[in-house]
């Protein structure tokens, strides 16, 4: 259906953090439907303006992680996506869900969940 679209939108997540590109960032995340995000260890964080501003925090950080994407796996629902994937990162594994919604013909991401893989690799 949509899965490619999808996941080339999941791997623009990626490079975008990898980057440390605020911008590419902004452009990613959906502007009028409602979003979350919640990173490992963390509170749910609720909106636009405040999920983009955890995010400009962490792509400013000096010692931002370097992350690597394996395995996405992409379910797509009419307007609506999830990927799953496991994130590697140098001090361990997570397991992600990146949620997307389809604004204006434009796969943005609404959700992005991560956390402590199970047994930790």
């Amino acid at each position: 259906m949509h899965e490619d679209e999808v996941l080339a939108a999941n791997e623009a997540f990626y490079c975008a953090f990898d980057d440390g590109d605020r911008e590419a960032m902004r452009r990613l995340w959906a502007e009028r439907a409602p979003v979350v995000c919640v990173h490992p260890g963390g509170a749910a964080i609720i909106g636009r303006e405040a999920v983009l501003a955890s995010w400009d925090a962490i792509l400013g950080a000096p010692t931002r992680p370097a992350i690597v994407c394996l395995s996405p796996n992409a379910l797509c629902y009419d307007g609506f996506a999830l990927v799953s994937c496991v994130e590697r990162l140098s001090g361990g594994v997570l397991v992600a869900t990146n949620g997307f919604v389809l604004e204006d013909g434009v796969w943005r991401m609404a959700l992005h969940q991560a956390g402590p893989a199970p047994g930790g690799r």
